[in-house]
């Protein structure tokens, strides 16, 4: 035996701040561990699980791996890497109350439960959770040497969500608009195709020589010149509009339904990618003005421009 488990009188505790925490003596030290996720329940069941981790030590045997582990280790090596990293962690931290106390090896069994309890939610939703399982299992089973083999997790099937509207439909979503900011904000990001949050962050100073000049705080990292269409040169020129994140975000919520029209923010910029491989820009093109971060990205909306494929394949002789 290579050492000795002291469990305190009260193991479970609960703090000052209402989180609980499990206390655990093992080999003349006191191991900790807290979580505001936990209920008193999920304490008591991680509790039973460290213990019998700290029995396998006792007893030179391999000791059984959480998969609260291995996401901490996850979040903590690979995570900060990740241009996501702050949706991660708040996919993470709504992964936890399942498997809280949970095995590694059970994890296969853990998305089975996940996906029995969040029937009714959209695929994608439940699919977070699915692809962290997956990716924490293959790394514990690739790098970390904690498991034999990956958890054969197979995700949910997801309906493509993109959509695509027409120059009437945006121009409904305008006409809807009650304060005409919002109306100029959709303007310009079906014609640019610049995402909501960068769209919100530029000035005109960003604006030269009919270009926005976006720098390099957004998704892809790099500088990118969008050029301006006519119908939006004047509104980019006054940027910002004066209106802020939740102002937009509400506007054009009152906007969809007036206009009864359903998509997202985001389907304005599928729509200028869909409205320019229409007007025959090449695909190479259409990567370079969105900012995409290889063409294979911009290759879903090649369906939109059969004319030129027909026209590819008439050239074989």
């Amino acid at each position: 035996m290579v050492g000795k488990i002291e469990n305190p009188a009260v193991p479970v505790t609960k703090r000052a701040n209402g989180h609980y925490q499990v206390t655990i003596g093992y080999g003349g030290r006191t191991y900790r561990k807290t979580s505001r996720l936990w209920t008193y329940a999920d304490a008591k069941s991680y509790e039973r699980t460290w213990l019998a981790t700290f029995r396998d030590k006792a007893f030179g045997r391999k000791p059984r791996k959480l998969i609260a582990d291995a996401i901490e280790r996850w979040l903590v090596d690979h995570v900060p890497r990740l241009r996501s990293e702050r949706v991660t962690k708040r996919h993470c931290n709504l992964l936890m109350p399942y498997v809280t106390g949970r095995a590694l090896e059970d994890a296969a069994v853990v998305w089975a439960e996940i996906k029995a309890a969040e029937i009714g939610k959209a695929p994608a939703t439940t699919n977070h959770k699915g692809r962290i399982l997956r990716q924490v299992t293959r790394m514990a089973w690739q790098e970390w040497g904690w498991l034999d083999r990956p958890a054969p997790i197979r995700l949910l099937p997801e309906t493509p969500r993109e959509c695509f509207l027409t120059l009437a439909e945006v121009d409904r979503l305008i006409a809807a608009c009650v304060n005409p900011k919002v109306g100029e904000y959709i303007l310009l990001a079906a014609y640019t195709g610049i995402r909501r949050g960068h769209l919100l962050r530029v000035t005109s100073a960003d604006v030269r020589d009919d270009f926005i000049r976006l720098d390099r705080s957004g998704k892809t990292q790099t500088l990118q010149l969008v050029p301006l269409h006519p119908r939006v040169r004047e509104v980019a020129k006054r940027l910002p509009l004066g209106i802020g994140d939740r102002q937009l975000r509400e506007g054009w919520a009152d906007a969809k339904t007036k206009a009864g029209i359903e998509c997202r923010w985001h389907d304005l910029r599928h729509t200028c990618a869909s409205w320019l491989v229409q007007a025959g820009v090449p695909i190479f093109t259409v990567s370079q003005l969105l900012g995409h971060s290889s063409v294979s990205v911009t290759q879903r909306y090649a369906h939109h421009a059969p004319a030129d494929l027909v026209a590819a394949v008439s050239k074989l002789k």
